[in-house]
């Protein structure tokens, strides 16, 4: 089949779990069809790199003022402003304004079908003869609502408001669809729910050649290490509880124990966190994986967000154990005490993650389970492979 792949950013360089799962989906597709990614990309972006990594697969790129991932600019803040004066998200204009231009019903008429990434472009003009399969990355407005219970007043308003037009957005997007695709069982749940469409859990993944299965005793000792982007707040609200309120009470236990914040572009508030004795504030680095590599334990101390965690998913497979809230590990088929240890306030957080420290058999029951199943259900093979059936299942009913 002609396949055409809508997306709000262009996912190479990965530097976002949205961003890597879309660059490892289309290249899953282009092992038996034919695909277009059409992409927004900031204006003077090279995609040289971007077509020669995502090959066989044609890219069309669309130069946009803000793209997902991005920080924020005044080109995102006057689309968040003018959607004020409409019923539609600020998300569905800061996602599609430059899409909107370059996807018409006229454009689509070569392809068979259509599949947008992220909810809120399930409202682009699709012709409605094209099946249109719709990737729902996270449930968004489950986001806002849980971000809004750790801002500002002012912010929490805010979300709030949003969250109700974002939700709405959502829910005609999925209504729209042929297919949804979930990043878990809990989204998907949701969706079909809402929707009364057919709704198929396409999880997140991991390359797990990239992480070869280290020994336990490789880690250094008592070293904690946070992995996120920190241009997503969900990961700044997690860092700033962590070692606010859980760190004093790893060290009050662990005296010599070491955290390290590794991720892309912290903020000012996080880099303040340096100033807490044993913490240090890594940022950006060109790979994770030897800061994986150094953890004796990982951290993932999220109070909001929705979908899945790819952090997770590469420390399990980088084989280090981790420590996580519910909502951190929510939607991945993980058990407690089995592939990792959940916790949801500072006291059972630290005390899990001082029992780990402390116990090197635990630690190593852990990584040997979380690893077992990283390779069992979240490699990107087979995760490439659900998504295939999906498309098998389209040709196979021509299109229905």
């Amino acid at each position: 089949m002609r396949i055409l792949v809508i997306s709000p950013l262009l996912p190479i360089p990965p530097y976002t779990g949205g961003a890597l799962r879309i660059a490892y989906l289309v290249r899953a597709l282009a092992r038996e069809h034919e695909v277009t990614l059409v992409a927004a990309a900031p204006r003077g972006t090279a995609i040289g790199r971007a077509c020669e990594a995502l090959a066989p697969v044609t890219v069309k790129v669309v130069r946009a003022g803000w793209v997902p991932g991005e920080p924020p600019s005044w080109s995102k803040r006057w689309l968040q402003v003018r959607s004020l004066f409409t019923r539609q998200s600020a998300q569905y204009w800061t996602f599609t304004r430059a899409l909107q231009r370059a996807v018409q019903p006229e454009d689509l008429a070569v392809y068979d079908v259509v599949q947008v990434e992220y909810s809120v472009l399930g409202l682009l003009p699709i012709a409605e003869q094209l099946p249109l399969v719709l990737d729902a990355h996270n449930v968004e407005y489950r986001v806002l609502l849980r971000t809004a219970a750790h801002v500002s007043p002012w912010r929490r308003t805010w979300l709030r408001w949003e969250a109700r037009r974002l939700r709405r957005d959502e829910e005609t997007a999925w209504r729209h669809a042929t297919f949804c695709l979930a990043t878990s069982q809990v989204d998907a749940e949701e969706i079909a729910r809402t929707s009364q469409r057919p709704v198929v859990v396409v999880p997140n993944g991991v390359d797990v050649d990239r992480f070869p299965f280290p020994d336990v005793d490789s880690a250094e000792p008592d070293h904690v290490v946070f992995v996120g982007t920190y241009r997503y707040f969900p990961n700044v609200d997690a860092v700033h509880w962590f070692v606010r309120e859980i760190w004093p009470r790893i060290r009050a236990a662990r005296p010599a124990a070491r955290c390290s914040l590794v991720g892309m572009d912290p903020p000012a508030s996080v880099c303040s966190l340096a100033d807490v004795p044993g913490v240090d504030v890594v940022g950006t680095v060109p790979d994770v994986q030897p800061w994986l590599a150094r953890a004796t334990v990982v951290v993932v101390p999220l109070r909001s967000g929705s979908g899945t965690r790819l952090k997770i998913l590469e420390a399990f497979a980088a084989g280090r154990p981790v420590v996580s809230t519910r909502i951190g590990a929510e939607g991945l088929a993980v058990e407690h005490g089995i592939h990792l240890l959940l916790a949801d306030d500072p006291v059972s957080f630290a005390e899990a993650v001082i029992q780990l420290l402390a116990d090197r058999e635990q630690r190593w029951s852990l990584a040997r389970a979380a690893r077992e199943l990283v390779e069992r259900e979240y490699a990107w093979p087979r995760v490439g492979e659900k998504l295939l059936a999906v498309y098998r299942e389209l040709a196979a009913g021509g299109g229905r």
